[in-house]
């Protein structure tokens, strides 16, 4: 099987012909009948690309999520995309903060803007070099500042919702708010407080996630919605799932907190000692590792030490997870190739090992999508996904017919 077909679309502002568009208030394209109505026009650039690199995710399961990046190389014989060039059909329209789309096999695995143009000319024009970095929205998220406001106290979802659609931020791109778990105090935000910093505290508060989809859309889920996680891929060496081309495992200390302090502005007067969550055993055998969150949003002091009682509960103890799997698409099948595109950042995913010598003789575990980069050139298409660990425990589920059994499940916070 071949690697799916990959499309490379970039916007830029175009009427027929890629003339200039009309702008309103504009002295000079404003004019009737000097503009032409028009906007970006999404061009197929895939004919001139010779490699990508895409990455998205983040790097620890206690950190946010970051900008998602990507990079394009593509030979420009004829000085299409220079910005020097005015005899180009773009001019004078390549420019940073262009739309760009990738496409594999018609999913779409990346969506963000351009934020630099890099230009390697060559002795001769045939070999002339551009490089386009991109990132995605978050980048426009992390350039917003608030005015001044004191939002209502409300559920976590909500105050997302709230923050994309003050004045000041008017976010245009799409969004999905899931549903949050954690109440938010009314607490004033200062005027000039970063958008995506806030939003990020947000899901901190929450232990929820705050993330850019493969298709731009800013999503946000809480902590509820990967409780009794069900897989949307399983990676197997055994013929029962999409095998893997390689496979990496961890075991160590990265995230391991026996020792948890939380605070929010409830706690009054700020003096106030923040509420500590320790496990002695933990603390004993493997020495204290500190996790401090003194600046969390949740209503009430109870509320905030529950949540330190949650975080303690996830990370007092190393886990030994597989942290890694990379596949090479053009030795899937089609089926596969789409599963494993359709795959983004939370999904849920199962890994299972077989071995040869020792016990058990195979291990299959459950785990979150925390990361997915790819890596394309002629004739090959790698994807590496990174994983955190999911919370694996069987909680109370209203009306479901196996998690709903009283005696049978925990109770979730």
């Amino acid at each position: 099987m071949s690697s799916p077909t990959v499309q490379v679309l970039i916007g830029f502002q175009t009427t027929s012909a890629f003339g200039t568009p009309f702008q309103l208030d504009n002295a000079t394209y404003g004019k009737l009948d000097t503009g032409t109505l028009g906007g970006f026009q999404m061009v197929d650039m895939t004919a001139q690309v010779t490699a990508i690199q895409i990455t998205r995710g983040r790097n620890r399961q206690s950190e946010s999520f970051n900008a998602g990046t990507a990079s394009l190389t593509l030979v420009d014989p004829t000085r299409q995309l220079d910005p020097l060039n005015t005899a180009s059909i773009y001019y004078p329209y390549v420019a940073p903060r262009q739309p760009v789309q990738i496409l594999a096999g018609g999913v779409v695995i990346y969506t963000g803007v351009i934020t630099d143009w890099n230009l390697a000319y060559d002795f001769v024009t045939a070999g002339n070099v551009t490089s386009a970095k991109c990132s995605d929205a978050f980048t426009v998220l992390a350039n917003g500042a608030m005015n001044g406001w004191t939002p209502v106290e409300q559920l976590s979802n909500a105050r997302v919702a709230a923050v994309l659609n003050l004045p000041e931020v008017a976010y245009q791109g799409s969004y999905s708010v899931g549903t949050g778990s954690s109440t938010l105090g009314a607490y004033g935000v200062p005027a000039g407080t970063n958008v995506l910093s806030y939003l990020q505290n947000v899901a901190a508060s929450e232990q929820g996630y705050l993330f850019m989809s493969a298709n731009g859309t800013v999503t946000f889920t809480g902590r509820a919605s990967l409780l009794n996680p069900v897989s949307a891929i399983a990676w197997t060496d055994d013929g029962t799932g999409i095998p893997y081309s390689s496979l990496t495992n961890q075991y160590g200390d990265e995230l391991l907190y026996n020792y948890v302090q939380t605070q929010s502005p409830a706690y009054t007067p700020t003096s106030t000692a923040p509420s500590l969550a320790y496990d002695l055993t933990s603390i004993a055998t493997y020495q204290s590792q500190i996790y401090s969150k003194l600046d969390l949003l949740n209503s009430t002091i109870a509320e905030t030490a529950a949540l330190g009682q949650y975080v303690l509960g996830r990370y007092m103890n190393p886990v030994l997870r597989f942290t890694g799997v990379s596949s090479e698409l053009g030795g899937r099948t089609a089926a596969q190739q789409a599963t494993i595109l359709a795959v983004d950042l939370t999904s849920i995913a199962t890994v299972q090992k077989s071995f040869s010598t020792g016990t058990p003789a195979s291990v299959t575990q459950t785990l979150i999508v925390s990361g997915i980069s790819h890596t394309i050139r002629p004739g090959s298409h790698i994807v590496n996904f990174t994983f955190e660990s999911a919370d694996t425990s069987a909680y109370f589920t209203l009306d479901d017919a196996f998690f709903g059994r009283l005696d049978y499940n925990l109770l979730a916070f």
